[in-house]
């Protein structure tokens, strides 16, 4: 689906939609980047497969590294399902 056939390895992991899968985050993709053009930010989307569950977040220009933006991703996401458990636990 993402093009990470093993066997090609000059497939890329960007889907049809230009989705692509966040490394270290099983199950959850980005959805196509967007820019803002005064300002330079982008403004990223981040979707979990199994239910939609989405996350977005706006990054000043000068983040603009894939790995620092994977870190970035990571610790949103994990922020997130955290956040998600414990309001589960309270209430």
């Amino acid at each position: 689906m993402f093009g990470d056939d093993p066997t090609d390895p000059g497939a890329s992991p960007v889907d049809d939609a230009g989705r692509m899968p966040v490394a270290g985050a099983e199950g959850w993709r980005y959805e196509p980047f967007e820019r803002d053009e005064a300002t330079g930010e982008h403004r990223i989307t981040l979707v979990r497969e199994t239910d939609g569950e989405e996350v977005r977040m706006t990054l000043p220009a000068f983040v603009e590294q894939g790995d620092e933006l994977g870190e970035i991703a990571l610790l949103v996401i994990r922020a997130r399902e955290r956040w998600r458990e414990l309001k589960g636990l309270g209430g």
